[in-house]
């Protein structure tokens, strides 16, 4: 575990703030020299605290509806888990691949634009690896909320919300070269992304600011290994009940008030909401279930507890 001290969080929580911040605006903001910064960066990849520097782009506006896929083995060896691995991390519409502890094993988010494009895409992979898989529950994202990281320093609060339906743009082969690379690395710089996309300068910096504007760039975020910072990733299914427009607000409004809460997710299928924390321990998450629990036991009936201890992949943009 790695200790953080105030300019490492500050430096962490700009970066999540806006993963393109140049190494001299992090010094302005922090109160270090450039070099300084550049030793703390290089310090956090080598003891790999950050994981990806990433862009969220929002994909229903795409066309895309994300499906959630939860996994449970059988039979299965380290090999033939990290086969079922591999398979969904070189899968070209997912999102999010992470192996996870509670009642279920792998957790997998797939974009497809048509309920028929999404059983092409589970069928392909039941009809390879169903011998392994015990039981499966699929969950597609109505629409959600992700929250900046205010635990680690004190920052503004803010949210952007994907999966609300709107008019579609089209990507053209420009648009979606850039997007290919900024998915990946959101702190790519631009001289290496011409490089990379054969465009020219101007040509980028006017497409990504478009593309922004457009609201389909929406931030350019840090996903951070938790595990080596002694925090606790977890994710917490609810079953509701009487769960009105009300009483979906007030709930909403709850989570994205609370300083250890980072995504908020309205599901349709056997569960109805997932809410994300990040925690420094089971005890401090135990005691927000409780708390959430008293004031929401009119809406809460079931909950479930999945703790993520391991993130394979993690692109908006896996195309």
């Amino acid at each position: 575990m790695v200790k953080l001290d105030k300019k490492d969080k500050r430096i962490l929580t700009m970066l999540d703030e806006n993963a393109r911040y140049s190494n001299s605006q992090i010094a302005r903001k922090v109160g270090l020299s450039k070099p300084a910064v550049e030793y703390r960066l290089k310090r956090f990849e080598k003891n790999k605290i950050i994981f990806q520097y990433y862009t969220v782009i929002d994909i229903t506006k795409l066309g895309f509806s994300q499906y959630k896929i939860y996994f449970k083995f059988q039979n299965t060896d380290l090999e033939d888990e990290k086969r079922i691995v591999d398979y969904w991390n070189n899968n070209k519409n997912s999102v999010w691949v992470a192996q996870i502890r509670g009642n279920w094993d792998l957790a997998v988010s797939i974009l497809a634009k048509s309920n028929f494009k999404f059983g092409k895409i589970l069928n392909q992979f039941m009809n390879k690896f169903s011998k392994f898989i015990l039981l499966k529950d699929v969950l597609l994202t109505e629409y959600s909320p992700v929250y900046a990281r205010e635990y680690l320093t004190e920052t503004k609060p803010s949210e952007f919300i994907y999966g609300i339906p709107s008019k579609i743009y089209k990507l053209d082969e420009i648009d979606q070269k850039i997007l290919k690379e900024l998915s990946k690395n959101a702190r790519i710089n631009i001289v290496d992304l011409a490089e990379k996309t054969h465009l020219t300068r101007d040509t980028i910096s006017y497409r990504i600011k478009k593309l922004t504007k457009e609201n389909i760039i929406i931030q350019f975020r840090t996903y951070l290994n938790l595990h080596n910072l002694g925090i606790n990733h977890y994710k917490v299914i609810f079953r509701t009940k009487n769960f009105d427009q009300e009483a979906e607000n007030k709930i909403k409004q709850y989570v994205s008030n609370h300083k250890k809460v980072t995504q908020f997710l309205k599901l349709i299928g056997s569960w109805d909401l997932e809410i994300e924390f990040e925690t420094e321990n089971e005890d401090e998450l135990y005691k927000i279930l409780t708390d959430i629990r008293k004031k929401f036991s009119n809406i809460i009936r079931d909950f479930d507890i999945l703790r993520i201890t391991e993130t394979y992949k993690y692109d908006y943009f896996p195309f």
